[in-house]
């Protein structure tokens, strides 16, 4: 039906076949063409655009006089293959079809606007016989997929980089289990269930942030929140808003994540009257200064070897980000300052 209605309509345009039935509901198709969300012209075997609609010209962005010889084959500025590389009109994808007869199916090509913008388009191109099978025109039929391609585009960047992400989660796991150690096989499980909970918090944070990085204070809040008791002033977090990046904040979080299972057993959190304050500023070289600072908890002395916990954390902060971990087993309570590049 639609290859009947092109036909007449070159057969009228061209008025090669006096005897054709010219339809006389033609230019209501005209209308009903222009309504359509795609692009579609016609052109004679010489390649003249004899018929275009309204999307057409939205796609070309610009409107081609019809039977003009300077503007055969398409009426777009420019053209380009996917790859970059240009398009002449001569051997643009109407002309190949009007050359051979064969038609052109999901074809995908760059249309340049005057004004150097572009956009993709998906070409579907039939070529119109005589009963000889001699080529007499052609219709081609398109629609912008530059959204598409772009979607395509991020999903596969998305894939990489969330390939990149799982590396680096399973990295810092591996790390965990790694330099995880207990008396007992409880003990153990429950060291590396807490410093996975960790990283499972923090990567609910960038959920949240479409993987932009997660606030410093919501890390610190949410992995000193289980210390909170009867909302009796125990801890005290105070710094600018900072936003860190995926990889510094899953260090962090598992940094605070050790000291605050620390306090909980041996320091400030052990005691009703123990305090914990979490502080950070940003020094003048684009450096991150975090102090944890233990009060009135029972009397510290320290440790005659490393711990596991600390482990975990220079590994973290020193061997993987490159920053400096200081620990300070003062006797009224454990203080740490941790300096990362951010």
């Amino acid at each position: 039906m639609f290859g009947d209605i092109v036909g007449n309509l070159i057969s009228k345009r061209l008025g090669r076949n006096k005897r054709a039935r010219v339809d006389p509901k033609l230019p209501v198709v005209g209308q009903l063409f222009d309504l359509l969300p795609i692009g579609i012209y016609v052109c004679d075997a010489s390649g003249l655009i004899i018929y275009h609609n309204r999307q057409a010209v939205k796609l070309w962005g610009r409107s081609p006089n019809l039977n003009d010889p300077t503007d055969r084959f398409c009426g777009s500025y420019r053209m380009y293959h996917l790859d970059g590389g240009p398009i002449a009109h001569p051997d643009c994808p109407m002309a190949e079809v009007l050359r051979t007869g064969i038609s052109v199916r999901d074809r995908e090509i760059v249309i340049e606007h005057s004004d150097g913008s572009r956009g993709v388009a998906l070409v579907n191109i039939d070529a119109f016989k005589d009963e000889s099978g001699k080529v007499i025109g052609a219709v081609n039929c398109f629609q912008d997929v530059t959204e598409r391609k772009r979607s395509e585009r991020q999903i596969a960047t998305l894939a990489g980089e969330a390939e990149h992400r799982v590396k680096n989660i399973l990295a810092t796991v591996q790390a965990t289990v790694s330099l995880s150690q207990s008396d007992s096989t409880d003990g153990l499980k429950q060291a590396i269930e807490g410093r996975i909970n960790a990283l499972a918090k923090v990567h609910a944070l960038f959920v949240q942030s479409r993987w932009a990085g997660a606030e410093l204070s919501s890390i610190a809040t949410q992995e000193l929140a289980p210390y909170l008791r009867d909302g009796k002033p125990r801890l005290r977090i105070d710094g600018p808003a900072l936003v860190l990046e995926p990889k510094t904040a899953q260090a962090i979080a598992v940094t605070l994540h050790e000291l605050a299972t620390n306090a909980a057993k041996y320091g400030a959190l052990s005691v009703a009257k123990g305090r914990v304050e979490v502080t950070w500023s940003l020094a003048a070289n684009d450096k991150l200064i975090l102090t944890w600072t233990e009060k009135r908890g029972p009397t510290v002395k320290k440790p005659t070897h490393q711990g596991f916990g600390t482990r975990v954390m220079e590994r973290l902060i020193r061997d993987q980000h490159k920053g400096d971990l200081r620990l300070d087993w003062r006797a009224k309570g454990l203080a740490c300052e941790i300096i990362l590049p951010v």
